[in-house]
């Protein structure tokens, strides 16, 4: 397949998933885990999977293009490298094979600590998606357009059940009244993130459950995490505040190199 990209917007519904990069001082963040997830999606919602080398071309070329150093004719001035964000997504229109699509955005330094609101959208549940980061959800694209417009940074999903699944844009990690340390089960249809999967590697301890908003009410600590934006703190819950602790910042080590 040949690699292509796309401008930001583009209106068709495409079907397939996606993994999404920091580029840090030019160089793609933890750019052999993004592909074998992409890869790994591929295989669990049943298609052909993209050649590891043109994963991994097409997230350096973009970076290169759009964050990396670049030189003026005639000039020896260098604006240097900045820091951005690539999404690769493995996807296709309804009968048309997948092609890997790059998209890229300037990345923009968030708040060291966040407020969560509970999204109007239901969480679909497991679907077909087998916990892979799929393109076409419309309760993650509701969450994102209100996060955009709201002065909050994080929706929370629940599903019809009324059990956490997941947000927008990351997995939660909870403190539990009783000091244990859990994330909500995939049995749910939540993502699969690589940020949580990264942190979950150095902390064995953290168990999937069924967690309920009165689960959320009575918690010591909450934390998004996700690939990005490594682990970060929740202060306020629908606008009650959550206890800070220390238990974000030990998680949030792991990501202290890419």
């Amino acid at each position: 397949m040949c690699p292509d990209t796309e401008a930001p917007g583009n209106p068709a519904r495409r079907l397939g998933s996606y993994t999404t990069a920091k580029v840090s001082g030019g160089r793609v963040e933890r750019l052999e885990r993004h592909t074998a997830r992409l890869r790994r999606d591929a295989e669990r919602i049943g298609l052909p999977l993209p050649q590891q080398v043109d994963v991994e071309r097409i997230f350096l070329d973009t970076a290169e293009r759009n964050f990396g150093s670049s030189h003026s004719v005639g000039s020896n001035h260098s604006p240097g490298r900045r820091d951005g964000i690539v999404r690769v997504e493995w996807s296709h229109l309804p009968g048309a094979p997948p092609k890997l699509i790059a998209t890229p955005r300037e990345y923009q330094a968030a708040a060291p600590a966040w407020s969560v609101v509970t999204s109007d959208a239901i969480h679909p549940g497991p679907e077909f998606r087998a916990n892979t980061k799929y393109v076409d959800v419309a309760a993650y694209d509701l969450g994102r357009d209100y996060i955009k417009k709201g002065d909050v940074d994080e929706v929370m999903l629940f599903d019809a059940q009324g059990r956490l699944v997941e947000g927008a844009h990351s997995n939660f990690i909870v403190v539990t009244e009783a000091g244990h340390l859990v994330t909500p089960a995939r049995d749910l249809g939540c993502v699969e993130g690589l940020g949580l999967t990264i942190v979950r590697e150095g902390h064995p301890e953290i168990r999937e459950a069924h967690l309920t908003r009165t689960d959320l009410d009575t918690c010591r600590e909450m934390m998004s995490t996700n690939a990005v934006r490594g682990v970060v703190p929740i202060i306020s819950i629908d606008d009650k505040p959550v206890p800070a602790g220390e238990i974000a910042k030990a998680l949030g080590a792991a990501f202290g190199h890419a």
